[in-house]
């Protein structure tokens, strides 16, 4: 490479450089982004089977989960980020039955099941414990054992794929 290609290449490589730092300090700082409005959400099921488990949505979208005696003991297990679309249906549904606001109804059957949920928006603070069943809880925890199924995508992409093997 003649001098004159190598001073003419000297900008074009700070240039890389400089939008390489750039997208790495960006990256690093969607970590800390508000994605929720504001929302923490931790719910804490006790289905009466033993299958309990524990679900915390952060501010930045992240989930975390635990089940068995991880959630009984509040240890968290697994961490992801939920969509967007998850996220959204999620406050949308919690704003729709102003959680922030009122406790939703519950049947109290089967009286063995317990969910307990406490929330966080800005200066709101709220939690509630539902007995048995509730149209309310139980969408909301259908967003969350979505996400949270996500923990096992590692494993499934590395079972053999349907077709012939070799």
């Amino acid at each position: 490479m003649s001098r004159r290609a190598r001073i003419a290449s000297g900008p074009v490589i700070f240039a890389l450089l400089g939008a390489l730092l750039v997208g790495c300090a960006s990256s690093a700082g969607a970590r800390g982004r508000n994605v929720t409005g504001g929302l923490v959400l931790e719910v804490y099921v006790q289905p009466g089977d033993g299958s309990f488990a524990r679900y915390r949505v952060e501010t930045d979208g992240r989930l975390r989960f635990g089940g068995g005696q991880d959630a009984i003991d509040r240890r968290f297990t697994w961490s992801g980020p939920m969509t967007e679309e998850e996220i959204g249906r999620l406050t949308a549904l919690i704003d729709e039955h102003r959680w922030l606001e009122t406790s939703p109804p519950s049947t109290g059957e089967p009286a063995v099941r317990e969910i307990e949920v406490k929330l966080r928006k800005g200066g709101t603070r709220r939690s509630f414990t539902v007995i048995g069943e509730s149209e309310a809880v139980t969408r909301v925890l259908e967003v969350l054992e979505t996400a949270a199924l996500r923990r096992h995508d590692e494993f499934l992409r590395r079972l053999p794929q349907p077709g012939e093997q070799h």
